[in-house]
């Protein structure tokens, strides 16, 4: 079977993640592979597992990104792929224009990713549209239902992310190369507790409320270190914003900001806590929590979205009431006077996952060549 993957890059993000593990995934079992997305920092892991990479942008928001309608027609024409799987709004678009210019025998199957809540638009619409249209959890899935109820539930299937136990490894810590390299980069965390909030620099991410928290357990707990794993949109002013905040609460020294970093599992398991605080809206589905969790870290984050079913399985005393800053700060310097044990789990397993995708594909060809 031949299939593609399309999205807007190759940069890290909960959604090139769950595409490039698919890549991996399919191309283990034998099939071939090819992804569309302008080029980032997962292209070469991409292309290392033997799939087949065109650094098209079409998910760049440009009169020229248009052009690619009539060119990815062609290749399609030519390549005859089984299964065409988007991941974002503009590369859905573009991939489905040019599937409407071959004739029905050579249109490959059309599956849509829902990796978070779409503003509800037509312009959205298109990833609930997909012959099949995956949900990231039963959160996002019931959000897609509410707002396209003209979509078929049958074809609107929940397929969590999973999580590698090879990558993240139950009682994994931080070799001393690490924690040397680190300490050199960041010599503020030497002999300091990590409180950790992972994820890209965006408002709804909940950086304030960590900052807040920082703030109010620091006078109980004076070894503490704030850090913010993530990178801003280049351009923006926000981590200005949340630096000025930090330093209003007198704990500027006490937030490190590490950008984007490739060593995700290291700042995980280095942490006394993670954090998972996204508002409004929630988390979709909020990876680094089960990634944490696999770990064996434990997580605090706020219950509802995607992050709710993940505690809910796995960690339940994580979970906060949403918006309860009370709770949370209680809840942390729980933790923080005594950490609990977080039980070794199998749920939300890669494998899982991608087995889950691979037959939504074959249930979905199987129907369409019926």
């Amino acid at each position: 079977m031949h299939i593609v993957q399309a999205l807007v890059s190759l940069n890290l993000g909960g959604s090139e993640l769950v595409a490039t593990e698919l890549n991996e995934f399919a191309v283990s079992q034998g099939h071939r592979v090819s992804v569309i997305a302008a080029d980032g920092p997962l292209g070469e892991r991409v292309r290392a597992s033997g799939a087949e990479h065109l650094d098209w942008p079409i998910g760049k928001k440009r009169l020229g990104t248009l052009r690619y309608i009539s060119r990815l027609s062609e290749w399609l024409n030519r390549e005859r792929p089984e299964i065409l799987h988007v991941h974002s709004r503009l590369p859905a678009w573009i991939c489905l224009l040019a599937i409407r210019r071959l004739e029905a025998a050579a249109r490959p199957v059309f599956i849509t990713s829902m990796h978070g809540h779409y503003s509800v638009s037509r312009y959205s619409a298109v990833m609930a549209g997909g012959d099949r249209v995956i949900a990231v959890s039963d959160h996002i899935r019931d959000y897609a239902m509410h707002n396209y109820p003209a979509t078929d539930p049958a074809r609107v299937v929940t397929v969590h992310g999973g999580i590698s136990h090879r990558a993240f490894p139950y009682g994994y810590r931080p070799e001393s190369a690490w924690r040397d390299e680190t300490a050199k980069d960041f010599p503020q965390l030497k002999n300091r507790r990590l409180l950790c909030l992972p994820g890209r620099l965006s408002r709804y991410k909940g950086h304030p409320d960590f900052i807040e928290l920082t703030a109010r357990l620091l006078p109980d707990f004076p070894d503490l270190q704030g850090v913010i794993v993530g990178q801003a949109k280049p351009g923006s002013r926000y981590r200005d914003e949340l630096e000025g905040l930090a330093g209003r609460y007198g704990i500027l020294k006490r937030i490190t900001f590490t950008g984007v970093r490739m060593d995700m599992r290291d700042w995980l398991s280095a942490s006394e806590i993670v954090f998972s605080l996204c508002s409004d809206p929630p988390e979709a589905f909020g990876r680094t929590v089960p990634e944490a969790l696999h770990l064996g870290v434990p997580v605090i984050g706020w219950d509802h979205g995607g992050v709710q079913e993940v505690l809910s399985e796995i960690f339940p005393h994580g979970a906060v009431l949403p918006g309860n800053r009370a709770q949370l700060v209680e809840r942390a310097r729980e933790f923080l006077q005594r950490r609990p044990t977080v039980d070794r789990s199998t749920a939300f397993g890669l494998q899982e996952s991608m087995q889950k995708t691979m037959a939504v594909y074959h249930q979905a060809l199987a129907d369409k060549n019926s």
